[in-house]
């Protein structure tokens, strides 16, 4: 396999600030309707650009299957946005820019302008953009890590002390969240290598708000969410695409200070940072780097808590609801534990995957859940809260006499008007 890998180096006047996205899943058809993806990518660089963004990485999955109206789509959203005044872009391929492609590296060299591998110093720091060498979802870097091997130990040669940029689509396996079901097996074992590594990973579409998109260990994992839908964790009643998955893309920008590289996760629609008092910082110096090899803060409380009262219960049509007071945690409540009075029991996600505003950390607004899966029959229910790491808490709400009339299914939806 003849791989070459694109070598650059790059002067960028004034301040540093990249902008690291993925996972737009652009439509593949020669057709003029603009989808709820395309829609998303375009907000998301123009809030890069009013950000200030002169770089901006993307780490795979541009197509939802390659074609050459897909990689179109993207880069006439990069001119409709930028013009002239384009910032210079690492893009990576991802596995969906393997599907129904027979020549799926010449088709991105050939419509994008740039090579799948490419090592690029800029301003003095490196970044190595890394595409998978197959559609893969989990051994899809087997016959470059040799390559990336090769890079790092280059990169790292030439600046010892300063933190290694990667661009890949996949994450290291066990690392990041969502990595356990989404992660590669071949990366890993390269990147354990050097401590410099600071690699930013798709494909999981697993949301910025949960700490867990943050491994420090030997090296450094981000994930970058997704500018298309969320997808979360398996086994959840309303999952693994939770309700409105489209409404909140998110990702990253990396502002390079004097001595610290300061990474702030970003709301692409509107601009704003998420969990700002939770910023995560990265030493220009690693050799001064002080941070904890955790990924959780061993700070926080080790379970959230629920107000201990009663909820209530209506019905819409068929569908059956129950409503609460929201339970409160340091960081967030990840999910709503339900038990039945007939000894089952539900998972539901919270709304902590729509940014911010939604966390329920505080116990102040109130919760409605559609129930799902639920036989026909009257119900006690009891409502925990859970936090990101599975902890329960010991209070709960009650909801007395739920009455469901019908058993409803969850449908899931990645989002409206999307084009196959």
């Amino acid at each position: 396999m003849q791989i070459q890998v694109q070598k650059k180096e790059f002067s960028i006047e004034g301040k540093l600030r990249a902008g690291v996205i993925s996972d737009s899943q652009l439509s593949p058809f020669a057709n003029g309707k603009v989808n709820t993806y395309q829609r998303n990518l375009i907000q998301s660089l123009k809030t890069l650009k009013k950000l200030q963004c002169n770089l901006i990485m993307f780490a795979g999955d541009i197509c939802n299957v390659a074609s050459k109206y897909a990689y179109r789509r993207y880069k006439d959203a990069f001119r409709l946005v930028f013009g002239e005044d384009m910032p210079l872009v690492i893009s990576v391929m991802g596995n969906h820019d393997y599907y129904g492609a027979f020549s799926a590296r010449k088709l991105f060299e050939k419509e994008l302008g740039q090579k799948p591998y490419t090592h690029y110093v800029i301003n003095g720091f490196h970044f190595i953009g890394v595409s998978p060498d197959c559609c893969s979802l989990h051994r899809a870097y087997s016959k470059v890590t040799d390559l990336l091997d090769k890079e790092l130990a280059e990169a790292v040669a030439d600046a010892p002390e300063k933190p290694v940029f990667v661009i890949t689509h996949h994450p290291p396996k066990d690392t990041v969240y969502g990595s356990d079901d989404w992660g590669d097996e071949t990366l890993g074992a390269v990147f354990s290598k050097y401590k410099n590594v600071v690699d930013f990973a798709g494909h999981s579409h697993y949301s910025l708000m949960d700490e867990r998109s943050y491994y420090n260990g030997t090296y450094r994992v981000f994930n970058t969410q997704s500018v298309s839908y969320i997808e979360l964790e398996r086994g959840k009643v309303n999952g693994s695409v939770p309700p409105l998955a489209h409404v909140a893309p998110m990702g990253l920008i990396l502002d390079f200070g004097e001595d610290n590289i300061d990474v702030l996760r970003i709301n692409l629609l509107d601009g704003r940072e998420q969990k700002a008092d939770m910023r995560i910082s990265i030493p220009c110096d690693l050799s001064k780097d002080k941070t904890k090899n955790n990924i959780y803060n061993p700070d926080f409380p080790r379970e959230p808590v629920m107000p201990k009262d009663y909820g209530s219960w209506y019905r819409e049509g068929n569908a059956t609801y129950v409503e609460f007071t929201e339970g409160a945690d340091e960081d967030f409540v990840h999910s709503y534990l339900l038990e039945f009075s007939d000894g089952t029991t539900q998972t539901y996600f919270s709304d902590f995957y729509k940014g911010e505003e939604f966390l329920p950390r505080y116990g102040e607004r109130k919760v409605s859940l559609r129930l799902y899966g639920v036989k026909r029959g009257t119900y006690d229910i009891k409502v925990y809260a859970l936090d990101s790491q599975n902890n329960k808490s010991k209070s709960f709400t009650q909801i007395e006499d739920v009455e469901v009339c019908r058993k409803d299914v969850y449908k899931r939806k990645l989002a409206p008007d999307i084009c196959y």
